[in-house]
């Protein structure tokens, strides 16, 4: 196999898997996920025989490695202790993909690979956009939606498909501004920026729209301190002026109906006091074994003995990412799995060339790690797929 057909394979396949996995359900069925696992494993097979038939390929090194095997070891150990070894193997499948995908694209992809993988995300989130939104309008079906009032696209829930929409928005913003950069790909982000930003709006998740605030008033403030020119930071503060004249203007009706709801009348009823039910017995779950949980995977298993009275419905997550770690692997899986986090966005953050794809990463996994706070998107395999490809791609050592 040559250089070039091997280099193809790889950046085809990862391209099949940024198309493939957000277009039906976020890849959470059986099905899709099995073609997301049985793609990507291939691929790792590919990267793996690669490295150990032809010496010369050396897996390189990156600034978390230490966390990223310990977290793998956790994993693996609270496996062996789990209540439910079924779940706890399939968990492990999915880890080891994702940890696999990490690494093949920061050894194999360089800068022109990365670009465009990062144009095929943008267009997707640009034509998923279009997709919800003439959904939205009832031009197409959207009988899997839940709820069915808000746009979700073609993943279930409207929380996961912002969750989508919050990797893809930033490195549009970055290819909208970077320079060098043709007229040509400028105007394609623009109206791709737009349509985005207004389905994000539609879309109605409120953890998305705080996390991605804070998220881009971190990296108003990288901007702010960084060393552009006066005309380029100009620009940008007239964009950010436009953009939230348009979330106030074109969203008005909607975020003053989703914040009345947070302070809602029947407090009892509302989605934050449910997760709040949740996140009690979340708790109490971990206390029950915090050094290595119940097992990876294996929450909707051990949760109901935990359960608080008055609970009702099935709970199949913990509605908290960090909690729902805590419960399935332990308490330091959970401190190794946020040492991964702040070392990622730590770097990424620190980029200051605003015209790095870097920076518009760790802008969207800052904002992803922020809603993991009230959601599960780290369950969603299409966002937690390009949540790894992101990492990879800020702490890919540069070469």
């Amino acid at each position: 196999m040559t250089e070039k057909i091997y280099k193809r394979i790889l950046w085809f396949g990862v391209a099949f898997l940024a198309v493939f996995s957000p277009l039906w359900k976020g890849g959470a069925r059986a099905w899709p996920l099995t073609i997301i696992l049985l793609v990507s494993y291939a691929l790792i097979f590919v990267w793996l025989w690669r490295i150990n038939n032809f010496g010369h390929h050396k897996v390189k090194r990156t600034p978390i490695d230490i966390p990223v095997l310990l977290f793998v070891m956790l994993a693996i150990a609270s496996s062996f202790f789990s209540i439910y070894r079924h779940d706890s193997f399939y968990g492990l499948i999915k880890l080891f993909c994702y940890v696999g995908i990490y690494y093949l694209v920061v050894n194999e992809f360089d800068r022109e690979g990365i670009k465009r993988i990062l144009y095929i995300v943008i267009g997707m989130g640009a034509i998923l956009s279009i997709y919800g939104l003439l959904q939205y309008l009832n031009m197409f079906d959207h009988s899997w939606w839940n709820p069915k009032d808000f746009i979700a696209a073609t993943f279930v829930n409207h929380n996961h498909f912002s969750g989508y929409l919050e990797l893809a928005i930033p490195v549009t913003v970055i290819l909208a501004i970077k320079k060098p950069s043709s007229t040509a790909r400028r105007l394609c982000a623009f109206p791709a920026l737009i349509i985005m930003t207004v389905v994000f709006i539609l879309a109605q998740s409120r953890g998305a729209w705080m996390s991605l605030t804070i998220s881009f008033l971190v990296m108003a403030y990288m901007i702010a301190k960084g060393r552009e020119g006066g005309v380029k930071k100009i620009f940008i503060l007239v964009l950010a002026a436009i953009a939230i004249i348009s979330l106030v203007y074109f969203g008005r009706g909607v975020i003053s109906e989703r914040m009345a709801d947070s302070i809602s009348a029947d407090p009892e009823g509302s989605s934050f006091a449910i997760r709040l039910q949740i996140w009690q017995g979340a708790i109490d779950m971990i206390k029950s074994s915090p050094i290595l949980g119940a097992g990876i995977g294996t929450f909707i298993w051990g949760y109901p003995r935990y359960r608080p009275e008055g609970l009702n419905g099935l709970v199949n997550f913990a509605h908290n990412d960090y909690l729902e770690t805590a419960c399935d692997m332990g308490v330091p899986a959970l401190m190794v799995m946020l040492w991964i986090i702040v070392a990622v966005i730590k770097t990424g953050i620190r980029e200051e060339n605003l015209n790095s794809y870097r920076l518009g990463c760790a802008i969207g996994v800052l904002s992803l790690s922020i809603h993991a706070l009230s959601d599960f998107n780290f369950h969603i395999p299409a966002n937690m797929l390009l949540f790894t490809v992101y990492l990879a791609i800020i702490m890919k050592v540069r070469e």
